[in-house]
């Protein structure tokens, strides 16, 4: 099960990271029934929450 959220959270900051898809969208896409229900889940799984993983500066994509 782990193994399962980890790689669903890694499509959902892939999904977020890439811009002009809403939370909501998002938690849908990749199974969730509800935005506040995957809120959790992805700051449980990357520590912080989805709004501000959208907002973090985005060094990595300028490191490659």
């Amino acid at each position: 099960m782990q193994y399962l959220a980890k790689w669903r959270m890694q499509i959902a900051s892939g999904l977020l990271s890439v811009g002009g898809t809403n939370i909501a969208t998002v938690a849908a896409e990749i199974g969730y029934g509800s935005e506040a229900a995957f809120s959790r889940a992805f700051k449980k799984t990357v520590g912080m929450s989805p709004s501000v993983w959208r907002r973090r500066p985005a060094y990595r994509q300028s490191r490659q």
